[in-house]
């Protein structure tokens, strides 16, 4: 079920050490990954911008994709853009880059801000990408959604508050 929700525009992700193998660098950054069989975390960081702290090296920490294993698929859990990096579209291309390096499917998450909804309406404007969505988690009901103005828009059912699924995969 994808429920829309308001959050706060401005966060500060500060300086932290990279954790993680380093799975690609884009757009100036490094992203790193942490997996284990049920939970992924993909962080990005900015090259040009550290500090020391205690003579160990602190990237700025720029964003953050939380995900966790549901039924095939890998949810979405959260994302997160440090403020000053905002205007980037910087979610966008971590959500693509994920989608085609890991090769993996993405869930939306069942709780989507009105940045979330852009991100996968802009997801289904890509031709390398291809969003479905799913009646429910476990129907066999498949819907092939259109992009809309601001967010996604389902010819055979109600994608928002209703127990519809959502996900992308790198075509």
């Amino acid at each position: 079920m994808v429920t829309r929700i308001e959050l706060n525009k401005g966060v500060n992700l500060g300086f932290e050490e990279k954790e993680g193998l380093l799975i690609g660098r884009r757009w100036g950054y490094d992203i790193h990954c942490e997996a284990t069989a049920r939970t992924m975390t993909v962080n990005v960081y900015d090259r040009k911008k550290f500090k020391n702290v205690d003579d160990e090296l602190h990237h700025r920490y720029v964003a953050y994709l939380g995900l966790s294993k549901r039924n095939g698929a890998w949810h979405v859990d959260l994302v997160e853009v440090d403020s000053r990096y905002k205007g980037k579209k910087l979610a966008n291309k971590l959500y693509r880059f994920v989608l085609k390096t890991l090769g993996i499917t993405l869930m939306a998450g069942s709780s989507q801000s009105v940045g979330g909804r852009y991100i996968w309406n802009a997801l289904a404007k890509d031709r390398n990408i291809t969003v479905y969505a799913k009646k429910g988690v476990y129907s066999k009901v498949v819907d092939f959604p259109k992009a809309g103005k601001r967010e996604l828009k389902g010819t055979l059912f109600n994608l928002y508050n209703t127990k519809a699924a959502i996900y992308a995969v790198a075509a």
